[in-house]
């Protein structure tokens, strides 16, 4: 599958990080690093910890990666997540943002791995 067929399974906008990155080599280089960088296990970690200031750090960071790459999906889950996250303790439980983000990455690590 090439990058542009990933970006419609994912629901991303490939038209616009096209025009940023220009080229899919590049968009796929990026697309790749972000499960490198395991940002789900660290945000996990920060909650489990109630370390909420460096969760909603790394939630933020995750929302910034996934609009600079034009993943919607990842993007609007993060950034619901974030806003609950935003003043430190969340004041109702966070639980269905936080497993909506995990199942809307997952998502994208999967269809990441049948790109061509």
């Amino acid at each position: 599958m090439n990058v542009k067929e990933c970006y419609a399974m994912m629901g991303g906008d490939y038209e616009g990080v096209m025009g940023r990155l220009i080229t899919d080599e590049r968009i796929k280089k990026f697309l790749l690093k972000l499960p490198q960088s395991n940002p789900m296990n660290e945000i996990f970690e920060n909650l489990n910890n109630k370390d909420y200031e460096t969760a909603f750090r790394n939630v933020h960071n995750m929302k910034g990666v996934a609009l600079n790459l034009g993943l919607s999906v990842i993007a609007e889950s993060s950034s619901e997540l974030c806003e609950a996250l935003r003043g430190g303790e969340p004041s109702t439980d966070i639980t269905p943002l936080l497993e909506r983000l995990k199942a809307d990455y997952e998502k994208f690590v999967e269809i990441l791995g049948q790109m061509d």
